[in-house]
């Protein structure tokens, strides 16, 4: 029956875009509130998977976020406005609390900037496809009652130290990488027993980790939602890793959907991401999840970067026939991984890599949901696209490796060396220079990238060194001057947020 109910409410949201043209938006140029542009709200009501809304965002009316530093938030994006602390504050007055309600106000003016900086950005880059106000669109109420989505992160144990993650997150990280103590656990059995007044509400509750089957609160939780028999979508994030007893009963009792975050179909990639992950365990125990799931209620989230975005169709292929559905999890950190900061030529590449995929002709409506999310996907990489090279053109920025790199300083140097005169203990000096900066060179195999690199040696890098021979040899100064010639400058970073198509 809830399928039925999915699938028609899935074409009921398909028919609605036909009012987009006729939408009105609050627009408070009057009020002490700056409205997301009407253009802006058109772009996005266009992707929204539920159809076109008033208002750019429902969560603070409807969504209720746990983080595992003991705060409340209204969303994963903002943690800046913290509507409450446990055990300082109860979860009643987080909830109905004034921080909650001021920025309810703010979202009825499509406002964000109470703490929505993350969301504010992606619309002025146009970067819609992954913000977290889609996942309230479902129910796109104002009216405020209990929460009806409820998501939980109350620890960060994990077992894997995955690569594009941190040790907010993920306790082995915390303990092996970053050398740190362990996150204080916060929350405790009677934050569990105040929970309860909010469980039987929720339509929707939501739990992440670190790995969610490793957290011994959410055992309590998922007793307490079998002993009243509870109808509510439980979601859980998994790396896969873990299926014992105990969550096989849930799975089978309680009503279930499963995301698995799996990055690539190729074994030896999936364990250099997924570090400390067994890749045929982890694909073992997704074909048992939708087994008893009853293949339904099983998606896998990608998060792609660069070493693996090529990796996506073939994850997508391998959705299609499970009859699961896929989620993109976009990296914006660490940057040296994100595609976002690839170079434009190469994310052109990368389009063409997509668009001349073949998939297998599977048809569904999870498949038709999964070649949605993907063309929108696409459409994000060539957002990226058009502003990188628009980044490219204004910074004058070209592609150099680290051989031309070498060339490059090498020339310089033969050309310095042979205009003045220099002794050749000088010489030496310099040469034990250029060797430690190719050595730290040497230890990264990527490209790097060098705004204006030629036109930079011969206006400050050859000056410099003459100016160096004529006022006494200074092998810090030198080298101080090489180092920067071997720094990949972090343009895109720094001169994203100024660029808007």
């Amino acid at each position: 029956m809830r399928q039925i109910y999915d699938f028609a409410k899935y074409y009921y949201q398909k028919l609605s875009r036909l009012k987009l043209p006729f939408m009105r938006y609050p627009d408070s140029k009057t009020k002490n509130f700056k409205s997301i542009p009407r253009s802006k709200m058109k772009e996005f009501n266009k992707v929204r998977f539920h159809g076109p809304k008033k208002l750019a965002c429902y969560n603070p009316f409807v969504n209720l976020f746990f983080n595992s530093r003991g705060q409340a938030v209204v969303c994963c994006r903002n943690q800046d406005i913290v509507l409450g602390t446990y055990p300082e504050n109860t979860i009643s007055e987080m909830w109905f609390g004034n921080v909650a309600n001021k920025l309810r106000e703010h979202m009825l003016n499509n406002d964000l900037s109470m703490g929505c900086g993350y969301c504010e950005h992606q619309f002025k880059t146009s970067r819609f496809y992954g913000l977290p106000s889609m996942h309230a669109d479902y129910y796109s109420s104002t009216k405020l009652t209990y929460p009806k989505i409820i998501e939980l992160e109350l620890s960060n144990i994990c077992n894997l130290q995955c690569v594009m993650c941190s040790g907010i997150v993920s306790s082995s990280i915390r303990k092996y990488r970053e050398k740190q103590e362990p996150l204080k656990i916060v929350y405790d059995d009677k934050f569990i027993e105040q929970l309860k007044e909010f469980l039987p509400y929720a339509k929707e509750i939501k739990f992440y980790g670190g790995e969610s089957f490793l957290i011994d609160n959410y055992y309590k939780i998922w007793d307490f939602l079998l002993e009243i028999k509870s109808k509510a979508k439980l979601h859980v994030v998994t790396n896969g890793t873990t299926l014992n007893d105990k969550v096989k009963t849930y799975l089978k009792h309680l009503n279930f959907t499963i995301t698995v975050s799996f990055d690539a179909m190729k074994k030896d990639l999936f364990e250099s991401i997924r570090v400390g992950a067994n890749f045929e365990k982890v694909k073992s125990n997704i074909l048992e999840y939708n087994k008893i799931l009853g293949g339904k209620g099983l998606s896998l989230s990608i998060t792609p970067m660069k070493i693996n975005c090529k990796e996506v169709p073939e994850i997508i292929d391998f959705c299609n026939d499970l009859n699961a559905t896929v989620n993109m999890s976009y990296v914006e950190n660490p940057a040296e991984m994100a595609l976002w900061t690839m170079p434009s030529k190469q994310l052109e590449e990368l389009i063409e890599f997509y668009k001349f995929y073949k998939f297998k002709p599977i048809k569904s409506v999870n498949a038709d949901y999964n070649f949605k999310a993907f063309s929108q996907f696409v459409n994000q990489i060539s957002q990226y696209q058009k502003v990188n090279a628009k980044i490219e053109k204004e910074y004058e920025l070209t592609l150099k490796t680290k051989d031309e790199c070498y060339q490059i300083i090498s020339q310089t140097l033969d050309f310095v060396l042979r205009e003045n005169i220099i002794f050749e203990s000088d010489k030496t000096e310099i040469y034990k220079v250029i060797q430690e900066v190719e050595t730290e060179l040497s230890e990264d195999d990527k490209k790097f990238f060098y705004g204006n690199l030629t036109n930079f040696l011969e206006t400050k890098g050859v000056p410099a060194l003459k100016n160096f021979v004529a006022n006494g040899f200074d092998v810090k100064k030198l080298k101080d001057v090489l180092s920067s010639l071997s720094e990949r400058p972090n343009i895109y970073i720094k001169n994203y947020k100024n660029i808007s198509l």
